[in-house]
């Protein structure tokens, strides 16, 4: 529920024909109309659509975890580093 305004206006084309303009704003948003505005085509065919593939993808193996770097001299872990 919200406010909703309305209003008009007209202005004379270079070639002498009157356009008028009224729109209405609310909480659908800003909606003008009048002759002289383009208009979408209406699509009367499906849009295609991309074909679905179903296949598994493949895995790595999984590979043993073994800490290395400064610090880790021992495969098991101590409790602290400090």
């Amino acid at each position: 529920m919200g406010n909703t305004n309305r209003g008009s206006s007209y202005w004379v084309s270079p070639e002498g024909q009157k356009i008028t303009l009224t729109w209405t704003a609310d909480e659908n948003g800003f909606q003008p109309k009048g002759d002289h505005l383009p208009v979408a085509p209406v699509h009367e065919y499906e849009l295609p659509v991309a074909p679905v593939h179903e296949y598994e993808l493949p895995v790595a193996p999984a590979l043993p975890y073994s800490r290395t770097g400064p610090g880790y001299t021992s495969t098991t872990y101590s409790g602290s580093r400090y």
